[in-house]
């Protein structure tokens, strides 16, 4: 028997999540993979990114402007925005010092980079035109085309919070807005 190949476009990804591994042939089965069960397999899904900030009213008011669904447990000490599959969350950075440590200084690059992947280059550039207007956004240029095959921008929140904006030749996304990645 083959590998499992990954979910063609189009394709129920939350069944590809919800059911076990396929069974090889066991004479191709490492003994790691011998001796792990269905339970211990960890689900391929990202569902919940959580920023640790500075400024809640601040941040709360920057992502306000995106117009995404938000979550009925929001308040003033925590914000949810339902995204295509995924939860972005704001709570105060404080509440993770002791376990993590301080967040790097404002205006550093934190390591990682979001993004909010399009159907096509033409709504990259429709969201950039709507996004340059929003309040305390910091966009770093205007729309490009990318080596890979696609377009893009980037941005960043401000609380310094690495952005893209993008379209990805062969991309595509399932029935709740989910990125189906090639």
């Amino acid at each position: 028997m083959s590998d499992p190949k990954p979910p063609a476009q189009g394709a129920d990804v939350g069944k590809f999540l919800r059911e076990p591994p396929p069974q090889s042939d066991s004479s191709a089965r490492t003994r790691e993979a011998d001796a792990r069960t269905d339970e211990g397999r960890i689900p391929a899904r990202t569902s919940f990114v959580t920023l640790a900030v500075r400024d809640m009213p601040a941040m709360t008011r920057f992502y306000r402007q995106f117009d995404w669904p938000e979550s009925k447990f929001s308040d003033e000490s925590f914000v949810a925005f339902q995204t295509g599959g995924a939860v972005l969350g704001l709570f105060p950075a404080t509440n993770y010092e002791k376990e993590f440590g301080a967040p790097p200084a404002p205006g550093a690059f934190k390591g990682f980079v979001l993004s909010i992947n399009l159907e096509d280059a033409a709504r990259v550039d429709a969201a950039y035109q709507t996004m340059k207007r929003f309040d305390d956004i910091r966009v770093l240029g205007e729309p490009k085309d990318l080596s890979f095959g696609g377009r893009g921008f980037d941005f960043l929140d401000p609380e310094g919070n690495a952005w893209e904006v993008i379209w990805a030749e062969g991309t595509s996304f399932d029935e709740r807005g989910g990125l189906i990645f090639p």
